[in-house]
């Protein structure tokens, strides 16, 4: 005879199993912390011991507030189990071959998000085995595989459009169509020119390359302005949607400092007691407006990349980032970006891969174009705009070609917030008012009451605000492109 469903009894030991190993690890990191206070050690190797400690303090209890979610994910399915298998007075009504379609209906689904997921891995695998071969070539074989493969990619983003137009039946907008377009016509022009060389030149114009991450580097965290020893700003209290502004205004000043030599994204761990710790995720807009494809993923190639629909690079560095920080599946992250930041952030919130791995509640944006993100309504999206800032509009309102004319529309349901400009010269087209910090000022006016507030008493928001800088810690991790 088959099992069909959970062996409750199994069940039950694995959810008092994770139960168990969760309060380990709660207790071990309680306990450990004022051994480490009692130990005399002096110096600036003992303090930054003690400062690094809040970081690995950190990833225990997230690793144990993880088991805990789990422990009780699977005692929801013995119950739901138990339920499912209990006789009830409704189910003498229920055919057996509507009950047989029901099952097949959840099998087929589960199925297809399986195949989904292998067939990830399975990419993954293929791309990482392409790289290594060309890193392995030599010169000219190495430069002629990357300019191909990026011409693929190319290709790839344009096929991608009309299958998205085919199965959801909307046209890709006009930002789409032209960014993607560019691409693909420098992603040529490069193949030709390696070519001509005989592969030992490649121009590497608007050329994304691959994503690198680097390792998290701990943060003082106090009063927004200020630095710590090594020169770097300080990252703000999320006390307020100002303050979370504040944090990701504060990494523009990280490109260029060591170990974050191209440019950098804060990660802020709040930990408030008796609930799991958020993770807020602070991403810079553009830092360089170059198309050579440098180091710098944060660039004018990023930018097409992200106005076409596309993942960039940055972006799957970001992802990368959050990985090494050890964030832990089902821990709530919100997504800051200003700018090109915030397009990354509503680029990764759209993304299934990654939020089938980061649980992702929230994204906050400003000065950013986010009407053509297809966001999923589960996630709260608050998208603040001056009015005339002219970067948001970019995206031409999810402008598209329709016979007869020209079609706008939103693909999320964000909550979009004008903000009145700056008193301000407001410079060419209007963009000294795209400033993160001026919008960080118009923030701070303007969030005691209206959507702004609103939006900061959502319960989702509410995990991710506190006064009490001693639930707060906060790193920097380096994000890089390589050719």
């Amino acid at each position: 005879m088959s099992l069909y469903g959970m062996d409750v009894e199994g069940g039950r030991r694995l959810s008092k199993e994770f139960a168990r190993n969760s309060q380990r690890l709660l207790d071990l990191s309680g306990s450990l912390t004022p051994l480490i206070a009692d130990v005399e050690w002096y110096g600036d190797d003992g303090q930054r011991f003690t400062h690094d400690w809040k970081a690995y303090r950190s990833q225990l209890v997230a690793a144990g507030h993880a088991l805990e979610a789990a422990s009780q994910a699977v005692q929801r399915n013995v119950d739901e189990q138990l339920a499912a298998s209990a006789p009830s007075a409704g189910s003498a009504g229920t055919s057996a071959l509507d009950r047989l379609l029901d099952a097949a209906a959840d099998d087929a689904g589960e199925l297809w998000s399986a195949f989904g997921r292998v067939n990830r891995v399975l990419a993954g695998t293929a791309s990482s085995m392409w790289y290594l071969a060309q890193d392995l070539a030599p010169l000219p074989i190495g430069n002629l595989m990357d300019a191909e493969e990026n011409r693929f990619t190319r290709f790839g983003d344009l096929v991608n459009m009309g299958w998205g137009w085919l199965t959801s039946g909307e046209p890709p907008s006009i930002t789409q169509l032209v960014s993607n377009g560019v691409l693909l016509v420098a992603a040529t022009l490069n193949t030709a020119a390696t070519v001509t060389s005989f592969g030992f030149q490649n121009p590497h114009l608007l050329d994304d390359g691959r994503p690198v991450a680097g390792n998290p580097l701990p943060l003082t965290v106090g009063t927004p302005g200020k630095t710590d020893a090594n020169g770097r700003a300080v990252t703000p209290v999320p006390s307020s949607i100002s303050a979370i502004l504040a944090a990701t205004d504060a990494a523009y000043s990280d490109a260029g400092k060591d170990g974050t030599e191209d440019t950098g994204i804060r990660i802020t761990t709040v930990e408030k007691p008796g609930s799991p710790p958020a993770y807020i995720v602070s991403i810079p807009g553009t830092t360089r407006w170059m198309p050579d494809g440098a180091a710098n993923p944060t660039d004018l190639t990023g930018n097409l990349e992200l106005a076409g629909g596309n993942l960039s690079t940055a972006a799957q560095a970001v992802s990368l980032a959050m990985e090494k920080a050890g964030i832990p599946p089902g821990a709530p992250v919100m997504l800051s970006g200003h700018s090109q930041g915030g397009m990354i952030a509503t680029a990764l919130a759209s993304d299934s891969g990654f939020t089938d791995r980061f649980n992702v509640t929230n994204v906050v944006t400003y000065g950013s174009p986010v009407d053509s993100a297809p966001i999923p309504s589960s996630i709260d999206v608050l998208a603040l705009q001056h009015s005339g800032d002219p970067v948001p509009k970019v995206d031409l309102a999810d402008a598209t070609m329709v016979p007869g004319g020209v079609s706008m529309s939103r693909d999320n349901n964000a909550v979009v917030v004008t903000l009145p400009n700056p008193d301000i010269d407001p410079g060419v087209a209007g963009l000294s008012y795209h400033d993160s910090y001026r919008y960080v000022d118009s923030v701070t006016r303007l969030e005691g009451g209206g959507p702004i507030n609103q939006y900061s008493q959502k319960d989702s928001t509410q995990q991710f605000l506190t006064n009490d800088a001693s639930q707060v810690s906060s790193t920097v991790s380096n994000i890089s492109r390589k050719q």
